[in-house]
């Protein structure tokens, strides 16, 4: 079996995903064009958002574990399903930002955003305006979902196990729905009714880890223990990851991150890092804290009291703790793959990237 140093790397498996849905993205915009010319504007939309970041380490995982389990393997074989992830993360992007009201991805204009400018001509009336963007975009995800299914059964493999990757494709977009409606309900809901560690399985953990890390093994055909092995360590990996999500989303540095550190505490979210403070805060330190979250005109002074707060309590160690526990966790998991060692430094090296992070 190969070394981990023979292993895909990320920016060769980025160059092959980006390459391969920016072709897909090209034909489907030819296609759409015998509809008419809106269809055609929409599939541009896509493409120009597509391509415009994106880490792509979804298909990323897909690839190495296939290669980690059968390295006399062809990676073109799998691309199709490394991509179908891909293109189903996308479209769940699309449609949390419609929930979240965002018009910026990756550093550009996302769809409703681009639909902005494109409907701004037809209407006067900006909620109007709002809404057919918002259409537009929700549309755009629409079809993303579709041709991620139809991506999938393109794979070169047994068919008995596109199949399983079927089931385990489906399995996570039925969860990963469930934790967006939780974390959007959790802004409303009284606390306790949804708990953030809920939010990062069902969110973050599903289909971001276990669907893609258990896709590439069982299209690999790794033994079973195994793959019921992954399936643990993507769930220690995927909450860890959201934790560290958390903590940068308060602490960390917006030059390196690319987003607000403030946002959270401004919106109200009840992230573990905010459930963990109301479990450890004294009252005053509460009732301080309370005058400031959820305040969408809280000034900078008060916000970075909040931050003190949140250091003082030892809700932040305690969150860092947690993470350094999952990460243990999850090295255990590694340990125990059948894989020989030089290629289980593939999976360190993921646990060191997802949960040492500074973006």
């Amino acid at each position: 079996m190969q070394t981990v140093s023979t292993i895909i790397q990320t920016e060769t498996a980025k160059r092959l995903i980006d390459t391969y849905i920016e072709r897909f993205c090209q034909s489907r915009s030819l296609e759409a064009m015998e509809v008419g010319a809106s269809y055609f504007q929409l599939w541009q939309s896509i493409e120009k958002l597509v391509l415009a970041g994106g880490k792509r380490l979804r298909p990323f995982m897909i690839l190495a574990t296939y290669q980690a389990y059968k390295p006399d393997g062809d990676l073109e074989d799998i691309i199709p399903a490394a991509a179908a992830h891909e293109l189903i993360h996308l479209a769940m992007l699309i449609h949390d930002d419609i929930i979240d009201r965002d018009g910026v991805r990756y550093g550009v204009e996302n769809v409703s955003g681009q639909y902005l400018k494109h409907y701004g001509q037809f209407f006067q009336d900006t909620s109007e305006l709002s809404h057919m963007s918002l259409s537009a975009a929700l549309l755009a995800g629409d079809v993303l979902i579709a041709d991620a299914h139809h991506m999938l059964q393109k794979t070169n493999a047994p068919i008995e196990q596109i199949n399983r990757a079927q089931t385990i494709f489906n399995g996570e977009i039925f969860e990963v729905v469930g934790g967006e409606l939780l974390d959007m309900e959790m802004a409303f809901l009284p606390p306790g009714v949804v708990t953030a560690d809920t939010i990062a399985i069902y969110k973050t953990a599903s289909y971001s880890f276990v669907g893609p890390l258990t896709t590439g093994a069982v299209l690999a055909g790794a033994p079973e223990e195994d793959i019921a092995t992954l399936k643990q360590l993507s769930i220690f990996l995927g909450v860890g990851y959201q934790l560290r999500d958390d903590v940068l989303g308060t602490f960390g540095d917006t030059a390196v991150t690319g987003k607000s550190t403030t946002t959270d505490i401004k919106e109200g979210k009840r992230t573990y890092l905010i459930e963990t403070f109301e479990r450890l805060a004294t009252p005053d330190q509460q009732a301080e804290f309370s005058e400031i979250f959820h305040k969408a005109n809280a000034t900078d002074e008060q916000l970075a009291v909040a931050k003190q707060l949140l250091i003082d309590s030892g809700s932040k160690a305690t969150v860092e703790q947690l993470i350094d526990e999952k990460r243990t966790l999850a090295i255990e998991k590694v340990n125990a793959l059948s894989l020989p060692e030089e290629s289980k430094q593939l999976f360190y090296a993921l646990i060191k990237r997802c949960l040492d992070r500074e973006s």
